[in-house]
């Protein structure tokens, strides 16, 4: 429900955007076209596959901790996991459902949250949003935004520019396993680069 209600700001500022005709940023209303399918019931296809999931979601029990530490890879490509602030070679339990760590003196940073639960709605609302934009691959001067689908999976990505000085120069979003809600973040590397280092066998312990 919060991240339903951050939305709607957004969606009344964009709409103000597309009210106005010399509107120079056409991403806006792409944007905007795929909120507004969103309230009025189109893409009825989209609609009934996510809530279809998070209802099937809600009705599972999520792991332990133990479980999702256990799960989570100790090993991209030629990555080894990072110590956590505990200096144990292990990730940390950031949050409830919720597993992270980084690899390669954080040259990679990987989040999993197990949408399973009350965590459903968390998890499958913010991939049905970025489903239902119509934006599949878009430049923003320095920033660019893509949805692939990799392996079978669909994923969402942002690709920036060295010189932005951001943290990290992209980042992937997915769901694995129709339950796992995965957030990757990759230094000096692209968003190709980034889904081949982390390797999709990788996060065979999530699915076993």
């Amino acid at each position: 429900m919060k991240n339903i209600l951050k939305l709607i700001p957004i969606i009344l500022l964009l709409a103000s955007c597309k009210e106005t005709p010399k509107t120079s940023d056409p991403s806006a209303s792409k944007i905007l076209d795929g909120a507004i399918n969103e309230v009025i019931g189109k893409n009825d296809d989209i609609n009934k596959k996510y809530d279809n999931l998070r209802e099937d979601l809600g009705t599972k029990t999520p792991l332990t901790n133990a479980q999702l530490i256990e799960a989570f890879p100790k090993k991209l490509s030629n990555l080894s996991l990072d110590p956590s602030e505990q200096n144990k070679i292990e990730p940390e339990i950031t949050d409830t459902q919720l597993v992270s760590g980084s690899f390669g003196d954080d040259t990679i940073r990987m989040e999993i949250l197990d949408a399973a639960g009350q965590k459903a709605v968390g998890a499958i609302i913010p991939l049905k949003m970025l489903h239902l934009n119509k934006i599949t691959s878009e430049s923003n001067n320095t920033i660019r935004y893509s949805k692939v689908e990799r392996n079978g999976i669909l994923t969402f990505g942002t690709d920036r520019d060295a010189d932005t000085k951001a943290d990290f120069q992209s980042d992937l979003r997915f769901l694995y396993a129709n339950r796992f809600y995965v957030t990757l973040e990759g230094k000096g590397m692209d968003t190709d680069a980034l889904w081949k280092a982390m390797g999709i066998d990788n996060l065979g312990g999530f699915k076993n």
